[in-house]
């Protein structure tokens, strides 16, 4: 997932009397902590409105080629008859009117990120700081900090405290509010939504429930600051380079060894033999765990290419897979099937090219407990990719949630419901089908099933294993098992 920020921290201004301590290093230090994670990063310090504005037009531009983008400023944050501004060194703080026509509006900022191709925007206004000019203007109380703002669409907007509230500039380097997340983006696998909810725990906490921050969100889709991959420089290397990198393999003269060889012939009077060895097998602390790891890629690469007996074999794969369990039940052989799925002989990641015609029998082994190891090891190799396609191994806890667009239609006295779109996370997912099988013939027919085969026939379009698949329709209040559907025959589901 490709991510664009733009950083801006003030803490000097024109008025000394306005200056505030750690703006300046808010976003120095933010600025840091995305790079580690992987972000592209736009950091402006003491910047005056004019340099502001070019930059936040130049973030505009760039954000139609990534797919989330943050905006996040720190600095002294006002809002003037319902509107929020955002300040800069140079901004005039004589009137209202003058502070107003030398800052950057908020809705200048949330227009600009609304109107990019991206589906994902999240603004973070560390922006509330005790505003001494404020009290020459002579404000209500509830003028003071920042107004709520409603979020558009894909849009979450965090605030360091509530309305009417002020932000403590922190007693360190660092704003109370910033301090706290910057320590939450270690951890790895948060949901933004649960992130900001330990923020904002946290943030009560230290300002002894003087601050409560508090976010508008109308996100769509799902996104971790912190998916484990780039604070750990590189994922925890398992296994050796000659079993990622398999086609480096070099043969022993283990029993193991000679199986793998065997599978790797495409060979029907050498894989037969070799499968027949491979079922009866049963861990040893002596195998060795590449071999292990190795004769389950390539029993997977056998039984997915259809030999009988390992498409038998993997269809009762759930009553024998724990025979490769090791007493602290890490399963090698398993971690090998997994990881031959996703990957190529090379390590490479398939993209388009699954080896997954066989998932549906490998999925519910997500629900055996000895077998979880595996299922972490799978989940932490496919991290940088989760953006690419539907993973069942990512969703193994609550199923995938399809929304379902029907265009319902009168034919011979017959109700019929043709899908028209698939809606995942608020974003269209039924795309146009470029295996470069469908002819041009079929893009305008359609193959009609019952509504009881739905599911099956969503789950060979998505590869996401019908029991992992939650659909949801405009028309469920008519629908039953026995209704028409027509699929449409030039589209697939991705991502």
């Amino acid at each position: 997932m490709k991510v664009l920020s733009l950083i801006i921290g003030i803490s000097n201004y024109n008025d000394p009397n306005n200056n505030l301590d750690n703006p300046i290093n808010d976003a120095n230090d933010l600025s840091e902590k995305f790079k580690l994670l992987g972000f592209k990063v736009i950091c402006l310090t003491n910047a005056t409105n004019q340099e502001i504005d070019e930059a936040l037009y130049n973030f505009g531009i760039e954000l139609n080629n990534y797919d989330v983008g943050i905006f996040y400023y720190a600095g002294h944050g006002m809002q003037i008859k319902g509107e929020n501004f955002l300040t800069a060194v140079d901004t005039n703080f004589r009137t209202e009117r003058d502070a107003k026509y030398s800052s950057m509006g908020l809705n200048k900022v949330l227009d600009t990120m609304d109107s990019c191709d991206n589906n994902t925007n999240v603004i973070i206004l560390d922006a509330c700081r005790n505003n001494p000019f404020e009290r020459n203007w002579n404000r209500g109380v509830n003028t003071l900090g920042l107004a709520p703002v409603y979020a558009p669409k894909g849009t979450l907007i965090a605030y360091a405290t509530s309305p009417g509230q002020t932000a403590s500039d922190g007693i360190g380097n660092n704003g109370l509010y910033t301090s706290v997340m910057l320590k939450n983006l270690e951890d790895v696998n948060l949901n933004i939504e649960e992130f900001f909810k330990r923020v904002r725990n946290s943030v009560f906490a230290f300002s002894n429930g003087k601050q409560t921050s508090w976010e508008h969100t109308s996100l769509t889709g799902t996104f971790y600051f912190n998916n484990g991959v780039y604070f750990n420089n590189k994922i925890n290397q398992k296994y050796a380079d000659f079993a990622i990198k398999d086609v480096d393999f070099v043969y022993t003269n283990t029993n193991i060894s000679e199986i793998i060889k065997d599978l790797k012939t495409h060979n029907w009077y050498k894989q037969s033999p070799a499968i027949t060895s491979l079922s009866e097998l049963k861990y040893n602390d002596q195998d060795d765990k590449n071999e292990l790891f190795i004769l389950g890629r390539n029993f997977l690469q056998t039984a997915n290419g259809g030999e009988n007996l390992a498409n038998e074999l993997m269809q009762s794969i759930q009553n024998w897979i724990k025979n490769f369990n090791s007493p602290t039940n890490e399963n090698y052989f398993l971690d090998g099937i997994l990881y031959e799925i996703y990957f190529d002989h090379n390590g490479i990641f398939r993209d388009k090219n699954l080896k997954d015609r066989l998932i549906n029998f490998i999925a519910p082994l997500q629900k055996v407990d000895e077998l979880e190891k595996s299922f972490q090891f799978i989940e932490q190799e496919l991290l940088p990719f989760t953006n690419r396609d539907f993973y069942f191994l990512k969703f193994k806890n609550e199923p995938i949630q399809l929304n379902l667009v029907f265009d319902k239609n009168n034919e011979d006295g017959d109700d019929i419901y043709t899908l028209e779109d698939v809606i995942f996370e608020g974003v269209s997912v039924l795309k146009t089908d470029s295996s470069g099988w469908i002819s041009d013939e079929s893009k305008t027919k359609y193959q009609p099933i019952l509504r009881a085969n739905l599911e099956a026939k969503i789950s060979q379009l998505s590869k996401i294993p019908k029991e992992y698949i939650a659909l949801i329709s405009n028309y469920d209040h008519e629908i039953n098992q026995s209704s028409k559907i027509n699929i449409p025959l030039s589209k697939t589901i991705k991502k």
